[in-house]
């Protein structure tokens, strides 16, 4: 059903209905024209055929004695067409219907010689077998009638043999139109899923081809490409410089404070310079992330999660961690751990405690890094994301942070095909998911995770 929506939806969908419809409004026309002509035309020779005969018998009894008209008219009958003779007007009046006025106007167009008094009907609804059959009655001229009917009477001719031809073209014309426009939209498809691929790293070349159109939009989109990725490099550059070149002097200053002989003094500055250090750090891989040359592998997703959860235990900080031993996942081992120590490491920062846990949904790897702080406002979520963002007013490295921790962690977790997403927790505290494609190499306890 969604395919088909989305066939509704497209250029492609709506070209093949525009001229489907086309197509139909052609073919009926035609052959509501067909049938107009076909029945002017059969009524017409309907019409001379009647005449005829009509004139042919006239001429025939009216040459016959009075006693032998009648046999006369017998002979003259066939099977389609009864010929009749009366010494007066039919006992039986018959007045022209208004519905074949027309035919008889025709009648005395072709033979003048039948007279005004021509008068035509349908036969009697009495007769049920003969309710479409023509009878009428006109004066000969030594006072007796001529009576006749015809088995056939006109109406709108049947559709031939033509008008099946002209059905089953319409519907070659159909499917070739369909053949035709999904064969022009082909590099409009093409075109979508490349620039879909267009900003999630690499430059992703786009193709030049179909119309003039298309070739156009793949030329502007590769040179866009091309142009944006150079601006990107170069800023990147520049900041990976930056960072790197910062390194020199905290290392100076590091040296030098030995030399401060107050104790507490030294222990301020050298936390000022662990902050400064793990800013820099944050920035570098911040600014190197798109360009991360690590090949994805089969890893054991637990055991990421242990060891993240057992190094910040012996650094002294309460985290946890919750879930099956085995999870595997095609991922890039070391920015998934380092996507999850941000989490961690934020977790710890503002909420102290920190509980990890690992679960399946389907085919998905979940986890969940909660803390017992304080949250975040909901309208600032997105914002969290930011790069250089720090929801704490506050510049201390105890709460602050550096302000790209979470946006390394989403972009390291998207390279990998999940989702990062942040919410609060009903009892308290902030939740971090992570959902992740996984092998289907699954532990024991393939469940969600469950709240710590």
């Amino acid at each position: 059903m969604r395919s088909l929506l989305g066939l509704a939806r497209s250029l492609e969908g709506r070209t093949v209905v525009v001229l489907l419809l086309a197509v139909l409004l052609v073919h009926g026309g035609a052959l509501a024209i067909y049938r107009l002509s076909a029945a002017a035309a059969a009524d017409e020779a309907f019409a001379t055929e009647v005449a005829r005969q009509l004139v042919i018998a006239r001429e025939a009894v009216s040459r016959r004695p009075p006693e032998e008209r009648a046999d006369e008219a017998k002979a003259l009958s066939s099977k389609h067409f009864e010929v009749g003779w009366e010494r007066g007007p039919p006992a039986e009046a018959i007045g022209t219907d208004a519905a074949l006025r027309d035919l008889r106007d025709r009648v005395l167009e072709v033979e003048p010689v039948l007279g005004p008094g021509l008068a035509l009907a349908l036969a009697a609804p009495d007769e049920p077998l003969r309710q479409r059959d023509l009878r009428g009655a006109f004066p000969l001229p030594d006072g007796g009638y001529l009576t006749f009917r015809s088995a056939h009477a006109p109406g709108l001719a049947r559709l031939g043999p033509w008008a099946l031809l002209a059905t089953a073209m319409a519907i070659l014309v159909g499917v070739a139109a369909v053949v035709v426009v999904h064969r022009i939209a082909g590099p409009l498809r093409e075109l979508t899923r490349a620039t879909g691929r267009i900003g999630r790293g690499a430059v992703v070349p786009v193709p030049e081809v179909g119309p003039d159109e298309t070739r156009g939009i793949g030329r502007a989109l590769n040179a866009m490409q091309a142009r944006i990725h150079g601006l990107v490099a170069k800023r990147t550059q520049a900041l990976a410089a930056v960072s790197h070149d910062l390194r020199t002097p905290i290392a100076r200053l590091r040296l030098r404070l030995d030399r401060v002989e107050d104790a507490d003094e030294r222990r301020a500055i050298a936390a000022d310079l662990d902050e400064m250090q793990a800013m820099v750090e944050a920035t570098l891989a911040y600014v190197r992330g798109g360009d991360d040359p690590e090949a994805q592998q089969v890893a054991n997703v637990a055991s990421l999660l242990m060891a993240v959860a057992d190094t910040s235990t012996d650094a002294g900080r309460d985290v946890a961690y919750a879930g099956p031993g085995r999870a595997l996942a095609e991922v890039r081992p070391v920015a998934l751990r380092r996507a999850f120590e941000n989490l961690v490491d934020n977790g710890v920062r503002y909420g102290g405690r920190v509980r990890i846990a690992l679960g399946f949904d389907d085919d998905a790897l979940v986890v969940h890094v909660d803390d017992d702080g304080p949250g975040i406002p909901p309208g600032d979520v997105a914002r969290a994301f930011e790069p250089f963002v720090r929801l704490e007013a506050s510049r201390n490295r105890n709460t602050g942070g550096t302000g790209l921790g979470l946006t390394i962690a989403r972009r390291a977790v998207e390279a990998e095909g999940g989702r990062l997403g942040l919410s609060n927790r009903p009892g308290g505290g902030l939740r971090a998911e992570i959902r992740l494609p996984g092998t289907g190499g699954r532990g024991r306890g393939g469940v969600p995770p469950a709240d710590p």
